[in-house]
């Protein structure tokens, strides 16, 4: 029997331990997307993360739900993570006390010191859930993390037809897209565990030359494995002249499709690669029934500066016709208050310092043999 708890009369807190029954409750929330999923906790799990799954229910209603991811800090305790959650409508006044007990059945089965959520809430939309934190959870003043899902996130909207998403795409944009079979441009989207390794072995390549997290084998098995069955998990294939060129790797849940993995040749980049295989892209998000692409963060501050090195890659993403959108943060539910401050502490100190570690290590792998370089395994994606 699954662990059951009452938090009001009318009101059942439990852990759901059925793939079927998880996904149908997840998929009923407007905000659902794969890190949601059942089986992108599945895919956590073989990185070293616990999956826990829970929702309340009220008169055969889910109020709320949340897909924790647990994992032990050594010296320290086990932290508790809900990336995008709990999934609540925030409009019901009768959904917060739920929500609250999602993290305490999180807490009472993990024996957490802290439970961190990141709600799929806008920073225009925060006051929404102002709620939360009169029911134990703190919000953080942190722009960044190094282990949670970014807040800043790059999402295209994919309602209407496409004539309406061309027309929201920069003139440039659309014109590449037409105009791309005339220079010998194509681009499929194929099913299957070969396509992916096709993508890995340009990453590695890529990796040859620059710092590059490549995905291993046995992680690319376990997502196709575990997305595959229900079409969820697919690659764009990007041709010159019937030469692979680029390559890109997704996977799509509910109402959203997530770009996890992009990989072009040098010789590529000066043609319309990479515009026809997002279009092929979004084609394929549509065919699933997503209203939204999520093309990850944007790889810049915030705001945007061109002075930014990775500018670049978010003036391509707006120019596919996608917007910035800051979400509200993260907000922990504290057990342990000892622990919980050594975490922030460590935590702070880690964000003050990552760009330097970066920099340090950008540095290194230039100066490591191009035969030394090894593949690494994947940990965050960036969807976390």
């Amino acid at each position: 029997m699954s662990p059951e708890r009452s938090r009001q009369p009318s009101t059942r807190v439990r852990i759901v331990e059925r793939r079927e029954e998880w996904n149908d409750v997840v998929r009923a929330f407007d905000h659902c997307d794969a890190r949601h999923s059942w089986q992108w906790g599945e895919l956590r799990a073989r990185q070293g993360w616990t999956p826990l799954r829970v929702a309340a229910f009220a008169g055969g209603e889910c109020l709320a739900a949340a897909a924790f991811l647990a994992r032990r800090m050594r010296g320290l305790g086990v932290v508790v993570y809900a990336p995008r959650g709990p999934l609540v409508d925030p409009k019901r006044n009768d959904v917060w006390d739920a929500a609250a007990a999602l993290a305490d059945v999180a807490r009472e089965r993990t024996r957490a010191f802290m439970v961190r959520a990141s709600p799929a809430v806008l920073l225009d939309d925060a006051g929404s859930w102002t709620p939360l934190e009169a029911h134990g959870f703190r919000r953080l003043p942190d722009l960044w993390s190094l282990w949670n899902t970014p807040r800043n996130v790059m999402r295209l909207d994919l309602e209407g037809d496409e004539r309406d998403i061309l027309a929201r795409m920069a003139k440039k944009r659309r014109q590449h897209i037409s105009t791309a079979s005339k220079k010998a441009v194509s681009a499929d989207v194929v099913r299957g565990l070969s396509a992916m390794h096709v993508l890995r072995a340009l990453m590695l390549e890529r990796g040859a030359h620059e710092p590059v997290i490549v995905p291993s084998p046995e992680y690319l098995e376990g997502l196709h494995a575990l997305f595959d069955a229900d079409g969820g998990v697919a690659t764009v294939l990007g041709s010159v002249n019937g030469e692979l060129a680029g390559a890109a790797l997704g996977v799509r849940f509910g109402g959203t499709a997530h770009l996890i993995y992009a990989a072009m040749t040098p010789a590529a980049r000066s043609l319309p690669v990479g515009d026809l295989m997002h279009w092929e892209w979004i084609r394929w998000a549509r065919e699933g029934g997503c209203r939204v692409l999520d093309l990850g963060s944007s790889c810049t501050d915030i705001p945007p500066s061109p002075t930014h090195p990775n500018y670049g890659i978010y003036r391509f993403k707006t120019e596919l016709g996608a917007r910035l959108c800051l979400y509200a943060g993260y907000y922990d539910r504290v057990y342990s208050t000892a622990a919980y401050h050594v975490a922030r502490r460590l935590e702070r100190w880690t964000l003050r310092h990552g760009r330097r570690c970066a920099a340090a290590m950008q540095t290194a792998w230039r100066a490591v043999p191009r035969w030394a370089t090894r593949t690494a395994p994947v940990a965050s994606l960036g969807l976390a």
